[in-house]
């Protein structure tokens, strides 16, 4: 099951703090095995951190939680949703290319020196 939670909730998986614009999605079955965080800033949202356990990889949560996200920006009338992903991530890449993002920009040393993709989804 996919829904949101407050910050509190997650802390201890996600340490990477809060604002007032961070939303907090969780998958949970009898604990949390995946989340997706994201700042909605006005008209846009970005997709900040994507994570599902290990142990529960390939079983399309990571795609469940994507597309719920989607679909909570278009509930919301955004323009557009973007990310950044290091270029060597493929199964990410792959991620969100198969749900219609497309490669937008490259961005030089992103992550410690590694390059990181832009990437959008146009709503």
């Amino acid at each position: 099951m996919i829904k949101e939670v407050f910050y509190e909730e997650i802390k201890e998986l996600y340490k990477n703090g809060n604002n007032p614009y961070r939303k907090f999605f969780v998958y949970k079955e009898e604990k949390i095995i995946g989340y997706i965080v994201v700042d909605i800033i006005y008209e846009r949202m970005e997709i900040i951190d994507v994570f599902v356990n290990e142990s529960f990889r390939n079983r399309k949560i990571g795609t469940n939680m994507l597309k719920y996200v989607i679909e909570k920006a278009k509930s919301l009338n955004l323009c557009n949703i973007t990310l950044e992903v290091n270029v060597n991530n493929k199964y990410a890449i792959k991620l969100y290319e198969n749900n219609g993002f497309k490669k937008v920009a490259l961005r030089k040393s992103y992550y410690n020196g590694e390059d990181g993709l832009l990437m959008e989804l146009m709503l």
